[in-house]
């Protein structure tokens, strides 16, 4: 009985510790979510231009695409990949997010991922293709840390360089109470933790 109470006391210490590292993780995760405007130049122009191609991801109801096609246009890449398009998408269907010209001649469409994963893995095979060493990855401030971890994971030859798109899940003031973002966030920093995980196997 004794050893029944002192494994039980163990197994309860265990989850609580477990517990404990979880809820501090959650908020640090939080606490440290990259921010729209903290865009690395240094680290974007320590690469040769013609090693860079951008991949933006979709979604954010369009506020990633104008944000990474406008930052091309400042001369970060002359080339980028929109990865997750829908398939009967096309660069008509992209009027007003950016140049026109620059749309025709230097904007590629990714119509086969579905996931974060599958993001990567499709800019991996277009970085690949084009002969880019450094992939700039344009994506939500709250989901960026993922989508990088993601990249790393599946291309670990490439420099990856994360440039963070505002959103409204994730404000830098007041999201604490909103019940949306605590669910947002926290489902996000449990994708974010199993994709750490996976990456040590």
């Amino acid at each position: 009985m004794i050893r029944f109470a002192n494994f039980l006391r163990i197994g309860l210490g265990a989850v609580a510790v477990a517990t404990l590292a979880l809820v501090s993780g959650f908020f640090a995760f939080c606490a440290t979510l990259p921010r729209a405007g903290d865009v690395p130049l240094d680290a974007v122009q320590a690469h040769r231009l013609q090693d860079r191609g951008m991949i933006i991801l979709t979604g954010g109801g369009g506020q990633r695409i104008t944000e990474g096609l406008a930052l091309q246009a400042d001369g970060l890449a002359d080339r980028a990949l929109i990865s997750g398009v829908h398939p009967q998408t096309d660069k008509r269907d992209l009027a007003g997010m950016g140049d026109a010209e620059t749309l025709d001649c230097c904007v590629d469409l990714g119509p086969w991922a579905r996931s974060t994963r599958g993001n990567a893995v499709e800019s991996r095979a277009w970085l690949e293709r084009h002969g880019y060493d450094v992939a700039l990855l344009v994506t939500s401030d709250f989901h960026l840390p993922r989508a990088t971890a993601e990249m790393r994971h599946v291309a670990p030859e490439i420099t990856v360089i994360g440039i963070p798109v505002a959103s409204d899940f994730a404000p830098e003031q007041g999201w604490m109470g909103q019940v949306s973002s605590w669910r947002l966030l926290a489902s996000e920093y449990a994708k974010y933790l199993v994709v750490r995980v996976r990456s040590l196997t």
